[in-house]
């Protein structure tokens, strides 16, 4: 082995006598100069990390490597190791932390007073009652969407999780996973960051009520976050699109919209569909699940189609109803309150309100397109709302404004994930008429009025947050639907055992409109109770209780349709069905308690005495929707001899039909 001065001296050395590092190995000077000798050899030697090295730090590496540090000394450093580590994550997302924090608290505390409604009780039963055969392969074909919300509420609600523990729990998750991908997985601009968690449809709409859009806008910001390396890593890109397309039917179609415009774009490029082939199978994997999807998904013959096939409801143009799409919804996603939660295709809206919005919505377009432009996206941004907007016309309701508001979310993170949004994303005239301005206002009053017009800005978006409170207040001071009220109802006064009945549908013909489902049915010789102009649907109850029954083991209707406890939009299959049911129900007697409301014929066609029952308010409701409110109240008749014995004792001591005590 040769001595190490004699290796030394095959180092040139510089004209001082110096070994030549300088000169020879600058590299090699480098990694000594970014090394810490810690008492060992050199082969143990770290970089710094230009981090200070004290004294401390040394010993304490010294006697941990040699063993004469104790095993508590051991655990400290470890520790104040691993927060150091959360301490330096910490520091560059500290707000985004706090806004998380924040949201999940406003969201969760209102959650705890909200009340569901329909559409929350009729999933939860769906995926409690049905089995699985019946969730995946028939319910799709009847409520329009893939079955994947079921299926995440199958597991609290069949393993007997109080109802609204389970539903709530699921959807904060899911709310909760939103606002994470928002703040910490997007380069959207900060002000975005943190007032956009809050505002009406990612906070009270899809936040509070418990329904699949959260997760569909998380799954919309997960396209947008993997989208820029979609030809590099294909594979995280078609997974995303794939949970896109399970959380609704307008999910499917944004995302069979941006998967052939990926192909399109990569069949302009490379002039070849398996060039690469990890992202040809992404994509084909990803055709098929959307094929066996909307096969699942395709409506069900006599499936009902909402207020469509309601003959006094007059239909505007699709023309009309397009327009507003464009000039309107765009304008409620943020800014303006004009419209109330119904049927956009139901809805006439003035002419000024339109011509405001219009303006507001042509801020927010022109934003859009010229930022997606500058990054060329702008075509991802119009054709996809176009195919969108085409597919609203057949059926939008005004809560869907919140998947609007997604996607321009999230086609603005696919631009700002490309390029950070600055004052370049400005037009030319914009600044240089800003610069004209500067030149005669001078920097203090140029300063003056950026800052107010920023302010001004952010006020604008402030509107939805206030809409958000305003909601949040009613929420938690009033019923938002009448479920707890029944349900309490019913178990404080132990009648479960008693029958209960709910009215049917009925629906008269409409000379004016011919081609309306009603219209067809009488025609087809469908049966009604009260006449040869209208048809009986027995198929589709009273929903009061159907709002109650998730809070039961099993449904509380005693007419339920097939017995199911939820409500299975089968109402135009068989107008000649409502003839048997009636029958039946007649023959059963007056039931205790009927929950309908008053039209002699509900009481007639099945031989019930209206002056045997008492009417009875059980809740008054006040529902929000942004800055409005929309009040009702729950009724139901009570039979005379329940209504004096059970639900008002002369006597606390009787002994009751039922065998209960009461008060």
């Amino acid at each position: 082995m040769k001595s190490s001065r004699s290796s030394a001296a095959h180092v040139p050395r510089s004209k001082d006598g110096r070994h030549g590092w300088r000169v020879v190995c600058p590299y090699v000077q480098w990694r000594f100069r970014n090394m810490e000798y810690d008492g060992t050899a050199m082969i143990h030697a770290r970089p710094r990390n230009n981090r200070k090295v004290t004294q401390q730090s040394r010993v304490f590496r010294t006697q941990r490597e040699t063993g004469n540090m104790s095993s508590a000394t051991v655990a400290a450093t470890d520790n104040r190791t691993r927060c150091d580590a959360i301490r330096h994550w910490l520091t560059p997302h500290r707000l985004h932390c706090i806004v998380l924090a924040a949201y999940v608290i406003v969201a969760g505390t209102v959650m705890c007073f909200h009340e569901p409604w329909f559409d929350e009780a009729q999933a939860w039963l769906i995926a409690r009652d049905c089995s699985w055969r019946e969730m995946i392969l028939e319910r799709p074909h009847y409520e329009g969407h893939p079955p994947l919300w079921w299926m995440m509420l199958a597991a609290p609600a069949k393993l007997g999780i109080p109802y609204e523990i389970g539903l709530k729990s699921i959807n904060l998750a899911c709310a909760t996973l939103m606002i994470w991908l928002l703040e910490f997985k997007t380069k959207l601009p900060e002000p975005f960051k943190v007032i956009l968690p809050f505002s009406y449809f990612l906070c009270y709409q899809y936040g509070v009520t418990s329904r699949p859009y959260a997760l569909m806008i998380a799954a919309m910001l997960l396209v947008a976050i993997t989208w820029k390396n979609r030809n590099i890593k294909p594979l995280p890109a078609a997974l995303s699109m794939m949970l896109l397309c399970l959380t609704s039917s307008y999910g499917l179609v944004i995302s069979g919209v941006f998967a052939a415009y990926w192909t399109i774009q990569f069949l302009y490029q490379d002039r070849s569909l398996i060039k690469n082939r990890r992202r040809f199978l992404s994509l084909l994997v990803l055709l098929a699940f959307a094929i066996a999807l909307l096969v699942d998904v395709i409506p069900a013959k006599g499936v009902y189609h909402g207020a469509f096939d309601y003959p006094d409801q007059s239909i505007q143009p699709k023309w009309l109803t397009l327009l507003y799409l464009w000039l309107l919804i765009p304008s409620e996603t943020l800014f303006t309150s004009y419209l109330s939660d119904s049927y956009l295709q139901f809805v006439s809206v003035p002419l000024d309100e339109l011509f405001f919005a219009g303006i507001l919505s042509g801020i927010i377009w022109l934003f859009l397109i010229h930022v997606s432009k500058r990054r060329n996206n702008a075509m991802l941004l119009l054709i996809s709302y176009t195919v969108l907007s085409l597919v609203f016309l057949n059926h939008f309701s005004v809560h869907h404004s919140g998947i609007v508001l997604g996607l321009f979310i999230s086609v603005l993170a696919i631009d700002c994930a490309q390029q950070p949004l600055s004052k370049k994303d400005w037009p030319q005239w914009c600044l240089h008429m800003a610069y004209q301005y500067a030149d005669k206002l001078g920097s203090q009053k140029t300063h003056t009025y950026a800052t107010l017009f920023k302010l001004a800005g952010l006020a604008t978006l402030l509107v939805s947050v206030f809409w958000t409170i305003s909601s949040s207040v009613c929420d938690i001071r009033y019923d938002y639907s009448s479920a707890r009220a029944v349900a309490s109802f019913i178990k404080t006064n132990n009648l479960e055992n008693y029958r209960w009945m709910a009215s049917w549908e009925r629906i008269y013909a409409d000379p004016n409109n011919p081609d309306a489902t009603a219209n067809k049915a009488v025609a087809s010789g469908g049966y009604c109770a009260g006449g040869s102009d209208c048809v009986d649907y027995t198929s589709w109850t009273s929903g009061t209780l159907i709002l109650a029954d998730p809070y039961f083991d099993h449904t509380i209707m005693a007419n339920a349709y097939k017995g199911r406890s939820y409500l299975s939009w089968e109402w135009c299959i068989d107008p000649n069905a409502a003839k048997n049911d009636i029958a039946r129900w007649k023959s059963w007697g007056e039931p205790e308690f009927y929950d309908t409301i008053y039209q002699p014929f509900f009481f007639s066609a099945l031989g019930y005495d209206r002056n045997h029952y008492t009417k009875m308010k059980i809740a008054e409701t006040v529902t929000p929707w942004k800055d409005q409110r929309s009040r009702g109240s729950v009724e139901i008749y009570v039979r005379n001899d329940i209504y004096r014995n059970v639900l008002h004792s002369p006597d606390t001591g009787i002994a009751w039909p039922d065998g209960a005590k009461r008060r």
